[in-house]
């Protein structure tokens, strides 16, 4: 059997709220070289499974490992170790607002000690790479939807990673942008790197299919193979729009673990989101 980059073995993820469980014995694998799709409504949960495969919440049964370590037994400064052998597009980005796009995937490399000559180069090649050329000296909040968030896949693809966890990557795209992402992601995983991509745009679905790559759905928090999913006559996306997100029904309970962002920063300037 390949080797699994990430996996998850019968994970339950609690609402932050309280109520039902967001997800309930959860089991994917996802090995090395291999593109895995996940698509799920809004609300059910995959975001914050990814919040639990980088540490950040703590499933509320069954164990993840990334890379080969149980994120849920590492401290910390294991986990930020960790974080650096990843690349990660939250759906929120993440990007240093008032810096240029090239600050922002050169950064990554800048913490590990990479020198500036040799950054500047990856970073022009992966901002290449997602035809982001003319806008690599631009600040990102100058930059439209879909060009900051390649900036955030640029990011996730600077270090060369094993795996990279990509939260809705092409949520802002149309469709030659989301060619342009998979596209990365195909050439990624052709050198080894194992890719776990959330999200639910047609276009990616339709991307996914093309490349032959895994899909799994999230229904009733469960995961499913797309094959076993019972369409009843409707597509995916009609099913998706139909399910109506968790409850929530109690306080935010305080996190067991720090706020942590998802990639290692040491200081944000003022005013940056």
């Amino acid at each position: 059997m390949s080797e699994a980059s990430i996996e998850l073995v019968d994970v339950r993820i609690d609402h932050p709220r309280g109520g039902s469980p967001l997800v309930t014995n959860a089991n994917v694998r996802v090995n090395k070289g291999e593109v895995v799709v996940i698509v799920g409504a809004a609300g059910v949960g995959t975001s914050r499974m990814v919040a639990a495969a980088l540490g950040e919440v703590t499933p509320g049964e069954g164990h993840i490992d990334v890379l080969g370590r149980d994120v849920g037994k590492l401290r910390r400064s294991s986990l930020r170790l960790l974080r650096r052998r990843v690349g990660i597009v939250p759906q929120d980005l993440c990007l240093l607002e008032d810096r240029s796009a090239q600050l922002n995937v050169v950064m990554p490399l800048e913490i590990d000690g990479i020198p500036r000559s040799v950054s500047i180069v990856r970073a022009a090649l992966v901002l290449a790479q997602m035809g982001l050329e003319d806008e690599a000296s631009l600040p990102v909040d100058c930059l439209s939807a879909s060009a900051r968030q390649r900036v955030a896949v640029a990011r996730a693809l600077v270090r060369d990673p094993e795996l990279i966890i990509a939260d809705h990557p092409t949520s802002a795209q149309d469709a030659s942008g989301a060619e342009r992402v998979c596209e990365a992601f195909y050439e990624a995983a052709s050198r080894g790197c194992s890719v776990l991509v959330l999200g639910r745009d047609p276009a990616l679905r339709v991307i996914a299919e093309r490349n032959g790559w895994r899909q799994l759905a999230m229904l009733d928090g469960r995961l499913l193979p797309m094959g076993e999913v019972d369409l009843e006559g409707r597509t995916i996306e009609e099913i998706l729009v139909g399910i109506e997100s968790a409850p929530a029904t109690m306080p935010v309970a305080d996190p067991e673990l720090p706020n942590l962002v998802q990639f290692p920063i040491s200081a944000r300037p003022a005013g940056a989101r």
